[in-house]
């Protein structure tokens, strides 16, 4: 993994941006210290609407058990403490 500060990604992100596009995995650091790793997103992270379709037909309805657990739990919960702060 390729080590850059912070400023030398900044002073030339679109080219940082290339690499990471070719393969590479680049550390950022500030002072020294990594702050993040920049690396092209893993596959299988978007689904089409087909499978989106799917994946929400298959998930099982909720049971009265289901129900009665979220009851009990806004009865514990009670209601808030105070509108929205300003």
């Amino acid at each position: 993994m390729t080590r850059l500060s912070a400023t030398e990604v900044a002073r030339e992100f679109s080219a940082v941006v290339n690499r990471i596009g070719a393969g590479e995995e680049i550390e950022v650091v500030r002072n020294g210290v990594p702050v993040v790793e920049m690396r092209q997103p893993t596959a299988g992270r978007l689904i089409s609407a087909a499978g989106w379709d799917e994946l929400i037909r298959s998930i099982p309805s909720p049971d009265e058990d289901f129900a009665r657990d979220v009851e009990a739990a806004r009865k514990e919960a009670g209601p808030p403490p105070d509108s929205w702060p300003s």
